[in-house]
């Protein structure tokens, strides 16, 4: 288990599901940027709410952060230097991927960027 923050999370692989229309989101964020990594907060007690979710890197795991509705439905509340709200899983792909750095679908090649010591984003690997 990993810590984000003072939360600890736990690995979201690409075989679990909500069974919501956010893991149509994660789909989408991982065919563009293969080995993003996803975790899911893990909460003490199961009245918690778990729907949170942090995409990134291993450099920077919590790079993206994404809560849902229970199930993994809608609204998405995205949020990393700003905060955006959709129910739309079009543009929460979007969203997250212009945050992630990557390129959008249908650009080509995806592009994992990060910000070099300089503020500068370099291609990652």
């Amino acid at each position: 288990m990993g810590r984000t923050g003072r939360s600890r999370t736990r690995a979201w692989g690409p075989g679990e599901s909500t069974g919501g229309p956010v893991d149509e989101v994660f789909a989408r964020v991982r065919r563009a940027v293969p080995g993003v990594a996803l975790a899911r907060l893990a909460v003490p007690h199961a009245a918690d709410d778990d729907n949170v979710y942090f995409l990134g890197d291993a450099s920077a795991p919590d790079r993206v952060r994404l809560d849902t509705w229970p199930h993994g439905r809608p609204p998405f509340l995205i949020e990393a230097d700003e905060r955006r709200t959709t129910s739309d899983v079009d543009e929460a792909v979007a969203v997250v991927l212009a945050w992630l750095g990557a390129a959008q679908p249908g650009d080509g090649e995806a592009r994992w960027t990060r910000p070099g010591p300089d503020g500068a984003r370099s291609r990652g690997t």
